[in-house]
């Protein structure tokens, strides 16, 4: 961990300021193992491998799962109170955070297992970013709420940010963290959307994609992420669609692999990689590989866009057999119409607002400027169309 982090990060419970005992450094600047101790609610948060692990004492027991030779090796200079233990604190039949310990699991396993940045993920994000104009976000202090393998990351650092904080509460973060070792802008936080670990208003971006949708209360966690937009920031979140307004057999499609979910979201990991392999190589002969043909032709390229699945066409297989991996393994999957994306929008009153779609929901916004007594309300309106 780089110790400017120091300058961000706080305890995710009351935050509080925070200080390291390191149990080895690389160098000066870099702190390699230790704990984070709270100076004010006396919470310690493990520091492995590089990176800060500033989960909730509730969801803390995942790093014991995950690191065992990290609490293993310090045992001895480790405080009680973070080492395993057989009851781990909140470990009851707390339904929400039992949907947050499988989803984890899930998404760790399925980043350990599809970890490559490939080449056509910067197409990927700049989809996801169509909506902002060039050369927004050089100089700029990013979070990455949700960064799996770290993709997102490793572009937005190579389109000017001055910092990237790449987050997730999975073993994912291993993943991001190495796949950004080239990128000095980008620094790594193990930590919950419900509860991140850094100072109000340090952002001029917050970014997730594809996460809040899998979240207990995907609008609680959105609001969360609000606070760490500076006045005058922007967010921006993708949300998957319910196909309103689409053909009645797309709605009978989703509606029968939501079923088929019960069933699969109970399978071993390993089980479904296999299966999920199975589905990708059928749907690739079926769908995809006549999309790639007919968007040979000048003629017919339009129909290659309304095929199922036509828009794998400009993407490997292995993007394809990934996406069937999330699609039935996420143990939480909420869809939302058009309406209900604006609500959140509207709700967090935030300005500027867009919302594009195509295969879900693109929805950003800018936070209001806070408005002082003396601030003429022409200044203000200024002070937002410069942005």
């Amino acid at each position: 961990m780089r110790k400017r982090l120091f300058e961000l990060i706080v305890c995710p419970l009351c935050k509080g300021e925070l200080t390291s005992e390191s149990f080895d450094e690389i160098d000066t600047d870099e702190v390699v193992s230790g704990v984070l101790v709270c100076n004010l609610c006396d919470e310690y948060y493990p520091l492995i491998d590089g990176i800060p692990r500033l989960l909730p004492p509730s969801l803390q027991s995942m790093l014991w799962e995950t690191h065992p030779s990290f609490y293993s090796l310090y045992r001895r200079s480790l405080p009680s109170k973070v080492l395993p233990s057989k009851e781990p604190h909140g470990s009851g039949s707390d339904l929400s955070l039992v949907s947050q310990r499988e989803t984890a699991r899930s998404f760790g396993f399925e980043w350990e297992t599809f970890h490559e940045i490939l080449p056509e993920y910067k197409y990927n994000f700049q989809w996801y970013f169509e909506g902002f104009p060039a050369n927004t976000f050089v100089g700029k202090r990013v979070l990455d709420a949700g960064c799996g393998t770290g993709r997102h990351a490793f572009h937005m650092a190579r389109s000017g940010a001055s910092q990237v904080i790449a987050m997730d509460i999975s073993r994912a973060i291993d993943v991001a963290r190495c796949n950004n070792r080239e990128n000095l802008n980008v620094d790594c936080v193990q930590a919950d959307i419900y509860h991140p670990p850094f100072r109000e208003a340090k952002f001029d971006l917050v970014y997730s994609l594809g996460v809040l949708h899998h979240l207990p209360n995907p609008e609680k966690g959105f609001q969360t992420l609000l606070g760490l937009v500076k006045d005058g920031g922007c967010v921006n979140v993708y949300l998957y669609w319910n196909l309103e307004g689409q053909p009645a057999w797309r709605r009978t499609a989703l509606a029968l692999i939501t079923q088929a979910r019960r069933i699969t979201t109970r399978l071993p990991h390993p089980v479904l990689k296999n299966l999920s392999f199975l589905i990708a190589a059928a749907l690739e002969l079926v769908f995809v590989l006549p999309a790639r043909v007919l968007d040979h032709f000048p003629a017919t390229r339009a129909l290659a866009d309304r095929l199922p699945l036509g828009q794998y066409r400009s993407y490997s297989f292995r993007v394809l057999y990934n996406d069937q991996f999330d699609r039935f393994s996420a143990p939480i999957e909420n869809r939302y119409s058009r309406a209900e994306v604006q609500s959140w929008l509207d709700r967090a009153r935030l300005g500027d607002s867009v919302i594009l779609g195509g295969a879900g929901w693109r929805a950003s916004g800018r936070r209001f400027v806070k408005m002082s007594a003396a601030q003429p309300v022409e200044e203000l309106a200024a002070s937002v169309r410069r942005g």
